[in-house]
């Protein structure tokens, strides 16, 4: 079937943070595809760990969890993307956070799918799994 893309939520990070056993094994269950960090998360996962003042929380982050997991910097085309899903959910009442349209857009590109216990993000048209629920 080959290698699948997964691009990682901020909610997951928040659960490797925490050591959740679950979403570790998945983790480690899903070494052999691509695990995607992106921009928008880590602007997410910074922000909320520096209004705690969590120095460990910090410095767990970015010596043990953010390097599990390969780059991706946003390109013109998301930011476009993420516009369009903006107008188009807006249109029927539905509204979402900046990042989380920017995560979805980073998807659409990649062909990937989110991993997040978010269940908004399926009103944007992409593939998600919640790995809280596979064990």
């Amino acid at each position: 079937m080959g290698q699948l893309i997964y691009i990682i939520d901020t909610n997951v990070i928040a659960d490797l943070i925490k050591k959740d056993t679950d979403v570790i094994q998945q983790i480690r269950h899903h070494q052999a595809d691509v695990l995607c960090l992106c921009q928008p998360v880590d602007y997410e996962v910074r922000r909320g760990l520096l209004h705690k003042q969590a120095q460990r929380q910090i410095r767990d982050y970015e010596t043990h969890i953010r390097p599990q997991f390969q780059w991706v910097a946003l390109t013109n085309d998301d930011w476009q993307q993420a516009a369009q899903l903006w107008a188009q959910t807006h249109r029927t009442g539905r509204q979402f956070a900046d990042t989380d349209l920017l995560i979805a857009a980073i998807a659409k590109r990649l062909n990937g799918i989110v991993v997040t216990a978010d269940d908004d993000f399926d009103a944007l048209s992409i593939r998600r799994e919640n790995w809280r629920k596979f064990l």
